[in-house]
């Protein structure tokens, strides 16, 4: 989730290298499938000016062998963009001036009881990308572009590969780094070889023989109430704080039928603890 940056996962290789976890996973989280290599589907909600980074991502994310991420065409509205649901076994990213609410991007995923995502968004903030904010600080190529491929891999399953920030840097999307980096390494693609090496028994994606199911959408709970207690201010649907570490934070909520929905929240700098 889906910052200053990112993340937690390859291995000690020498003694000048920083030290990372062999795996970052989250929890072995990922998306079940019948068949390897399959095919995911991306809802590309964002608007033209993001189009490139969106396009930039999925063809990173897409040289993993053991999956092919596919852009589709979405609604742009800033009500779909808004509530930014992936819906029944779909992903979908989007942008929206959402405010200064202290996140640069957002990565949610639904999974089920087996462990299998089920639905995925990513929101990227306008509010924070502009030219007026802190002299354009993150409104650079280098921000939007690791950003993009942050969530995205957050929506894949992947977490960070470190979260240490003053150490040697692992050239990665996914790890904790200032000023940060825009694409995936080899470690990423190691990972998703794992988490993706076995087919499952069934499909938790759109498009797949067996369908998806779960949604990664909002709480319909009263404040305070169910699902909508113990939130964060302005995001209680998010649930309650299950981890931070520096401009990570993870939320977690589990619904009426016992889907758990995780929210990977990347903070401004201003946020950092």
């Amino acid at each position: 989730m889906k910052h200053s940056l990112f993340l937690a996962g390859a291995a000690v290789t020498l003694s000048l290298a920083p030290a990372v976890r062999a795996d970052h996973n989250w929890n072995g989280y990922h998306w079940a499938s019948t068949v390897s290599p399959f095919t995911l589907t991306l809802i590309n909600s964002t608007t033209s000016e993001w189009d490139p980074f969106v396009t930039q991502a999925v063809a990173d994310w897409s040289l993993s062998s053991r999956l092919t991420l596919v852009e589709s065409e979405g609604d742009t509205s800033s009500k779909t963009r808004r509530s930014c649901k992936g819906g029944s076994g779909g992903m979908r990213i989007c942008n929206l001036a959402y405010g200064y609410n202290g996140w640069l991007g957002v990565a949610g995923i639904s999974v089920d009881g087996y462990g299998h995502i089920t639905s995925a968004y990513t929101k990227l903030n306008d509010s924070y990308f502009s030219p007026g904010y802190a002299s354009g600080y993150y409104d650079t190529f280098e921000w939007r572009q690791s950003v993009t491929c942050q969530e995205l891999g957050h929506d894949l399953g992947l977490n960070h590969q470190d979260e240490v920030f003053d150490n040697l840097p692992l050239f990665t999307c996914m790890d904790y780094q200032d000023p940060p980096y825009p694409y995936p390494n080899a470690h990423d693609y190691e990972e998703l070889d794992s988490l993706y090496s076995s087919p499952d028994s069934y499909d938790s994606y759109a498009g797949g023989a067996s369908g998806g199911g779960g949604d990664s959408g909002g709480c319909n709970a009263p404040q305070g109430k169910g699902c909508n207690k113990a939130g964060v201010e302005d995001h209680p649907g998010w649930g309650i704080s299950v981890s931070r570490r520096g401009d990570l934070e993870v939320f977690l909520r589990i619904d009426s039928q016992g889907l758990r929905h995780y929210t990977f929240v990347h903070w401004v700098k201003e946020h950092r603890h």
